[in-house]
C-alpha cells in the first residue's frame, strides 16, 4: 500500500514498506519519493513552466541520527517537517520519474489527470530526455499524487539500476542512501 504525504504546497512525499534497498549486510534500508514542484521560469514568464523533480530518501525510521537532531534542533518535530528538512538539506537519489513511463507511452490516460506538455530536454548527463512541463502549480502536483505516485513503485523494480547511476557530486545513490541512512 502506498502512503502519500503533502509535506508542502509543492512537494509529496509517497513510501510503501515494500520500498527498500539492501547492502548486501545488515538490515535493509527502507526508502521514499520526494516528488517536488519546479518553476523553471522566470517569474515574468508564463506557460507550462513546471517540472516534478523526483529524488529517492530513506524512509523516517531509517534516517541517521544526526540528520533527525540536526531536523530537531532547528524546532522540527513532525514526521512531514522531518522529511522536507532531510530532503532539502541532504538532498536524495534523483530519479527521472518520466522514465517510468515515458510521456509519449502514456497512452492517453494521463491527459485526463493534468493538462501538461511535453518536451525534450538535455540533462546534466548530456543525454536527451521527455519531460512533462505543466502550467501551474496545481496541475504540476495534481499529476504528481494521481500519476507519478501511482507508477512510482516501477522504479522498485529496477531500484539497483537506480542507484548505480552516478551522481553530479561525486559518488553513486548507493553512497547518497548510505550516508543518509542509520548507521
Amino acid at each position: 500500500m502506498l502512503n502519500i504525504t503533502e509535506l508542502s504546497d509543492g512537494q509529496l512525499y509517497v513510501e510503501s514498506d515494500l520500498w527498500q534497498c539492501n547492502f548486501g549486510y545488515g538490515e535493509p534500508v527502507k526508502l521514499g519519493l520526494v516528488l517536488e514542484a519546479v518553476d523553471l521560469a522566470p517569474s515574468n514568464e508564463e506557460g507550462f513552466s513546471y517540472v516534478i523533480d523526483a529524488g529517492l530518501v530513506p524512509q523516517l525510521d531509517f534516517l541517521d541520527e544526526e540528520i533527525l537532531e540536526d531536523a530537531r534542533s532547528e524546532g522540527l518535530g513532525t514526521r512531514e517537517e522531518i522529511l522536507r528538512y532531510a530532503y532539502e538539506c541532504y538532498g536524495g537519489v534523483p530519479v527521472n520519474i518520466d522514465a517510468v513511463q515515458p510521456p509519449k507511452a502514456s497512452c492517453g490516460m494521463s491527459s485526463f489527470v493534468a493538462k501538461s506538455n511535453i518536451r525534450t530536454i538535455i540533462a546534466g548527463t548530456g543525454e536527451e530526455m521527455e519531460t512533462r512541463h505543466f502550467q501551474d502549480l496545481g496541475e504540476a502536483m495534481s499529476f504528481a499524487r494521481d500519476f507519478y505516485a501511482v507508477y512510482a513503485p516501477v522504479i522498485f523494480g529496477f531500484i539497483d539500476v537506480v542507484l548505480d547511476h552516478p551522481l553530479r557530486v561525486g559518488g553513486t545513490g548507493w553512497d547518497k542512501i548510505r550516508q543518509m541512512a542509520k548507521k
